[in-house]
């Protein structure tokens, strides 16, 4: 058999796909709904309530089961279902269906769900619909379409249904008012539309005055008195809740100004280099992690007590030059973790391949010792946060869902459902405390901009409130209305909360120098000769600065010393009883014995040591349109 010639190939394709959508179209066509008219006719009665008779003509094509009429029914708005007809054509004679928990026989009716209605108007067994006109008449009263506007009324009604599945060719509408009912303006008792496409809708909106003697049934659209109440006091809450903030931490001197003007070589040394390079780290942002860990390498490598080699990118050789057991504390924590089994010579690759199995992490190792440490330099004392305002709103809210759970067991869901999601939502909003605390360099405009999430929970509550609860879209009782407002100011007083300082006056002002410290070596960095000395390197690690040391060493290579004059011989400076050189000159953080930290190779290495090893068994998971007035609307078509 021949192959086909790329023309017939062409043409075969066009055939295939011609057929396919020929096939689809037919498909489609197999089943079809539109209405041929839709007629109805309202009344508006004395007490509000609107009576409403839709007859629908539909026109079936297709194996449909029958017809369907999905009410809109709106939180305070009750539906009263009368009746529904099947009218003969031919005779005019009204045939009533029969309501049953399922519509199994033809002239069926039942409902599912509480706003969906069914009728069934074919049989399984039957054949499809061929273009078959039926007419169906249903029987209902709505309650509560109206809206109280101080001392007028509003119908703003949708006497159509947009969610259905054909159009609408012919729509009609007889509207009549009960004499009490005034209209602001002139009515009309006809309307005519049409064609209805799907989505379209019929939306009256009819202003009225009431000149009856009994209250009609209306929504009120002004907000209830309990309304008002919450929605302020979560407003004025908040609003007490951040105004202390301030105030609390203008008075600590959180927000004291960082000046670098009074800082030069001899403030440094008194200030900075007095203390070892990673206490000043650990003091200044409240944290231990792998710049401490770094900056305690290069001062025990620059105070002779190791010997480092960088054997590549991210790789280090250690040799141990003092006797482990004349170190203490944090010092021979490392030691112990770096030079296993009694070693003197330990490497980032020897490190991995011993913690492979178990982890290690020197940062934790050295954490709880240098912590103790901060705190003998830091000066004493502790500003007391204040905890019991934000108990007092857990416990409210609390209290006021478990009141409304026994008005209605409903809310007990609620109330499990909503523990979860302030748990999630309590852990989530402590990350703006934890910056702001370890950035004693920022300032209020940085504690506003950290206070947003918790004024969005406040908003977001608020906002519920006023606009769902308040209008009436969502039914809640008082006492769940308060429990959302006493759980968002919780959380919001929650988050703030962990944003203010623990620390005393005396010891912010501390922090507040080592920032400003940290400040001063970022503003000599950008310039190609900076006041630095190669002794205060490890004070830089710690502080962080890392990738701008190395990044002044690429940009001023030619001006610093040359990296082999650096790395090839060991430090000739003298220590003092800090532990700082007494070396002056800045080439760009050199002079480590075997490293090579002018390039940033050795700090890179060192990096590498400080990560320490994760576990080999780690692992982390990974994980249609609406009516346009206040009332009415809904859908309909086929099932």
């Amino acid at each position: 058999m021949k192959p086909l010639t790329s023309n017939a190939r062409l043409l075969f394709l066009t055939v295939c796909i011609v057929l396919f959508w020929v096939a689809g179209d037919a498909q489609a066509a197999e089943r079809e709904l539109h209405w041929d008219s839709l007629d109805v006719d309202a009344r508006l009665a004395a007490n509000g309530v609107l009576d409403v008779t839709e007859r629908h003509a539909m026109v079936f094509t297709g194996d449909w089961n029958g017809g369907e009429r999905v009410f809109n029914v709106r939180p305070r708005q009750k539906l009263e279902f009368i009746s529904l007809e099947r009218i003969e054509e031919s005779t005019g004679r009204a045939e009533p269906l029969r309501q049953t928990v399922r519509p199994n026989a033809v002239d069926e009716y039942s409902w599912a769900g509480r706003q969906t209605l069914r009728w069934r108007s074919r049989l399984p067994s039957d054949q499809p619909f061929a273009n078959t006109r039926l007419i169906y008449v249903l029987h209902y009263k709505l309650s509560g379409v109206l809206l109280k506007e101080d001392s007028q009324y509003r119908l703003d009604h949708d006497f159509a249904f947009p969610n259905r599945a054909g159009a609408i060719l012919r729509f009609s509408l007889n509207l009549e008012l009960d004499p009490v009912w005034k209209p602001v303006g002139e009515l009309q008792t006809h309307y005519n539309a049409g064609p209805l496409a799907p989505g379209r809708s019929f939306v009256l909106t009819i202003p009225l005055r009431n000149a009856g003697t009994v209250s009609p049934v209306a929504i009120d659209s002004s907000r209830p008195p309990e309304v008002l109440i919450v929605t302020a006091a979560i407003v004025v809450i908040f609003a007490l809740i951040a105004l202390s903030f301030f105030f609390r931490e203008r008075h600590l001197g959180r927000f004291a100004p960082i000046h670098t003007a009074m800082i030069d070589t001899t403030w440094i040394e008194e200030n900075i280099v007095s203390h070892p390079a990673e206490v000043v780290g650990a003091a200044w942002d409240g944290r231990v992690g792998a710049p401490e860990v770094v900056a305690l390498i290069a001062r025990m490598t620059a105070e002779g007590k190791l010997e480092s080699e960088v054997d590549g990118k991210d790789s280090m050789t250690l040799r141990l030059k003092v006797d482990r057991h004349k170190l203490d504390g944090y010092e021979r924590a490392l030691i112990d973790g770096l030079f296993f089994n009694d070693a003197t010579v330990t490497s980032t690759k020897e490190v991995q391949r011993h913690y492979k199995d178990r982890g290690f992490n020197p940062a934790a190792v050295i954490r709880s010792e240098l912590d103790k440490e901060v705190k003998r330099v830091l000066p004493p004392g502790n500003a007391p946060v204040g905890y019991l305002p934000g108990i007092a709103l857990f416990v409210s809210g609390l209290g006021l869902l478990i009141s409304a759970a026994v008005s209605d067991p409903v809310y007990i869901a609620g109330m499990i459902g909503g523990t979860f999601a302030l748990a999630i939502f309590a852990a989530l909003l402590r990350i703006p405390g934890w910056l702001f605390r370890s950035r004693i360099d920022w300032g209020m405009q940085a504690a506003a901009l950290l206070m947003i999430p918790a004024f969005c929970i406040s908003f977001a509550a608020a906002a519920f409130i006023w606009i769902v609860a308040g209008t009436g879209q969502f039914e809640l009782p008082w006492a769940a209305i308060a429990a959302i407002a006493a759980w968002a100011l919780w959380l919001s007083n929650s988050s703030i909360s962990g944003m203010k300082s623990r620390q005393s006056a005396d010891a912010i002002a501390f922090r507040k120098r080592l920032a400003a410290a940290r400040s001063f070596f970022m503003k000599e960095l950008e310039k190609p000769r900076p006041n630095l000395r190669d002794s205060w390197y490890p004070w830089l690690i710690a502080f962080g600065l890392r990738r701008q040391v190395d990044y002044w060493s690429s940009r001023n290579a030619s001006a610093a010393t040359t990296t082999d004059s650096l790395t090839s011989s060991h430090s000739t400076t003298h220590t003092s009883s800090s532990g700082a050189s007494a070396a002056t000159g800045w080439s760009g953080g050199g002079g480590l014995s075997g490293g090579a930290g002018a390039t940033g190779m050795w700090a890179a290495a060192a990096a590498g040591m400080a990560a320490g090893v994760a576990t080999t068994d780690s692992s982390s998971a990974g994980g249609g349109s609406s009516s346009g007035g206040s009332s009415g609307g809904g859908g309909g078509g086929g099932w």
